[in-house]
């Protein structure tokens, strides 16, 4: 009897739903980025309520209650320590030696104020509004880390979903015009967006869907019928978000396809399956690299042309961007000049041979951008990170082999976000931020798995 109460509390946890309608939110109004302060606004409102709802509703159902991993811990504890620091009022003889802040002593001498207390932040409402954009993902990522097995599951499984509507919805953008089904105003007109401003973010976003469909159809390997009623859906949905992903122009993104069909074969990879199922998921392959390739091989369709055209990189504006941003680094260093703002910080270095009507507002890599607004904080905050989500991963694989389909989604998704984010932005994104943490959070034991807090390990694993 116990067993089956067990059981049955594990189907319907209360925290499952809240983190999987926070995602749900988060997937569908956080796809603006900072040029559109009312849609992140929503996402923080929703995780507020989240948040509420974690601790007086769920609380009362939910008995069993698993600790936050130490390594999880400490990592999204720096990265909202950082903009903190960043905000604490300074005295006149520390904040006037920092890099960069000349123009605004002598401004602030003119106007007899040079002698108050600023913060490290050239721009403290737009640090103070970095911090904010960063709650909801750290939250989420300490929130999912709490999950059982199944809520877990189902988690995933929502993301597939999502990002599959997100392709139809792409679909409508592509059929009806370059203004009709657009969330933002500022969007990559022409191209499939979905729930994003942004065409590379809709590209990130169909490419984890992809590698949650593959998780959701791994776990039916063991049971051979109910494998084979899922197939065709798993084939479909992966078509689906893959002619999609094309539809994005993200060169990218459609690079990354590989990448994660590579996870989604280690998810899939027969093992022990007789050489018709081989077959099968060798089909299955070649389809979808056909897919990836599809703009090279059929550039006369002039839609698919334009697809082709965007890997011409020998005009691509990143290269003097990164120059640029090489120079606001090294202008900056090693204070930094707080979250959120790289462009204040980028425009002084801007070169101009470069000089656009369409200033940059990002750096379009991430980790430059990083390192530009943390300075030196930014190297321990990201290699303890990577450490930290690296460590807790091996102790998972080792200890929940039942869950490696989910962990391999977990750490596909962040595989791509990481490897996109050489080129790109995605973590400025709040739908891809929270997708990020979700992920991180994957990447932990499992409650039910949890070491004793008596050993060693124990110590490290719990907080």
């Amino acid at each position: 009897m116990g067993t089956l109460q067990s059981r049955k509390a594990e189907r319907v946890s209360r925290r499952g739903m809240i983190v999987a309608g926070f995602i749900a939110c988060a997937m569908v109004l956080g796809g603006g980025g900072s040029p559109s302060p009312a849609a992140e606004l929503a996402v923080q409102i929703a995780f507020a309520a989240a948040l509420l709802l974690w601790v007086w509703w769920a609380r009362t159902s939910d008995s069993r209650v698993a600790r936050l991993p130490r390594l999880l811990f400490w990592p999204g504890a720096a990265l909202l320590t950082l903009p903190l620091l960043q905000l604490v009022p300074l005295p006149p003889s520390v904040w006037q030696g920092l890099p960069q802040r000349e123009l605004e002593e002598a401004t602030l001498s003119l106007l007899g104020q040079d002698g108050t207390w600023r913060a490290l932040s050239i721009s403290p409402p737009v640090t103070l509004a970095g911090l904010l954009a960063l709650i909801p993902a750290v939250g989420v990522m300490w929130a999912t880390s709490k999950l059982g097995a199944r809520d877990r599951q189902r988690l995933v499984l929502s993301i597939g979903f999502l990002a599959l509507l997100g392709a139809f919805l792409g679909a409508l953008q592509m059929a009806s015009g370059p203004e009709a089904f657009r969330f933002y105003e500022r969007s990559h007109r022409g191209w499939l967006t979905a729930f994003h401003a942004n065409r590379n973010a809709a590209a990130d976003v169909l490419l984890i869907g992809s590698l949650a469909f593959g998780s959701w159809y791994a776990r039916t390997r063991a049971d051979i019928d109910a494998s084979r009623r899922r197939l065709p859906l798993f084939i479909a949905g992966q078509v689906v978000l893959l002619v999609a992903l094309v539809l994005t122009g993200s060169r990218a993104g459609i690079a990354l396809g590989g990448v994660a069909l590579v996870f989604n074969w280690l998810m899939l990879r027969p093992a022990d399956l007789d050489l018709r199922t081989r077959a099968l998921f060798a089909g299955v392959a070649a389809v979808i690299l056909g897919l990836l390739a599809m703009p090279l091989v059929l550039s006369g369709n002039s839609r698919l042309a334009r697809v082709a055209d965007r890997f011409d990189v020998t005009g691509d504006a990143r290269i003097p961007l990164w120059r640029d941003s090489i120079d606001t680094l090294a202008g900056f260093w090693p204070a930094g000049s707080g979250v959120g703002t790289f462009p204040k910080a980028f425009q002084p270095f801007e070169s101009f041979e470069y000089l656009d009507p369409a200033f940059p507002n990002r750096a379009h890599n991430d980790y430059l951008e990083f390192f530009i607004e943390a300075g030196l904080m930014a190297m321990p905050i990201l290699l303890g990170g990577a450490l930290a989500i690296i460590a807790l991963a091996r102790r998972a694989w080792k200890m929940s082999p039942e869950e490696h389909a989910v962990q391999l989604f977990a750490g596909g998704t962040l595989a791509v976000v990481a490897l996109h984010s050489i080129v790109d932005y995605p973590l400025r994104n709040m739908a891809i931020a929270c997708l990020a943490g979700v992920a991180a959070g994957l990447l932990t034991v499992t409650p039910r798995h949890k070491t004793p807090r008596s050993g060693t390990e124990g110590r490290d694993e719990l907080l």
